[in-house]
């Protein structure tokens, strides 16, 4: 499944809702009308649907089916930025740029590599500091791009190597992870 940036989805809820909303003010769309366009799944619906909500962006309906809504609509200050091409382009940009389309995936690895850590079958010490080394990546990797710390990266991802390779077992997101890192520029190719 191909990850989907946030703000690209966000602001494909935003624009579709904008247009009902001048189509007819009183229309609500249902999750059905945005399923339309091929960045919109009902996981990165819902998601960011709730997300504008709580932003005060859109307004929801809720029906029996919770977390997903039932109908949905576009609010004043939604319509506002919209408008405000200047800062609708800033929040939730149209076209992501080279970096950040390399790095988008990185988080999801890591995530992925913090469950298979702590399904590892190491004991102890080798346990324990395995865990805090995927952590230690994962608030990495949670900073912006442009601030991570090229060098600890891969510092803590020969620490990561090292035990996978001492317990013989292997984490299958590690190898996705250099990839996706190499990419990106923040590893040298090995």
């Amino acid at each position: 499944m191909p990850i989907r940036p946030a703000k690209s989805v966000r602001r494909v809820l935003l624009t579709t809702l904008y247009q009902a909303y001048f189509e007819d003010p009183l229309n609500v769309l249902s999750p059905d009308d945005f399923f339309h366009h091929e960045a919109v799944d009902r996981e990165s619906l819902v998601a960011n649907m709730h997300y504008l909500n709580d932003r005060g962006l859109v307004e929801l309906k809720m029906g029996y089916q919770p977390p997903l809504f039932a109908s949905a609509r576009i609010t004043a200050d939604g319509i506002d930025l919209v408008e405000n091409e200047f800062e609708f382009e800033l929040r939730f940009p149209s076209e992501m740029s080279a970096a950040e389309l390399t790095v988008v995936s990185i988080p999801y690895i890591v995530e992925r590599l913090v469950e298979e850590s702590e399904l590892a079958p190491l004991d102890g010490e080798a346990r324990r500091a395995l865990l805090r080394d995927v952590q230690f990546l994962r608030d990495e990797v949670a900073r912006p791009a442009n601030r991570w710390r090229s060098h600890v990266i891969a510092s803590v991802m020969g620490w990561i190597d090292a035990y996978a390779a001492d317990s013989n077992e292997r984490l299958d997101s590690l190898d996705a992870l250099h990839a996706a890192l190499t990419k990106a520029g923040v590893l040298t190719p090995k």
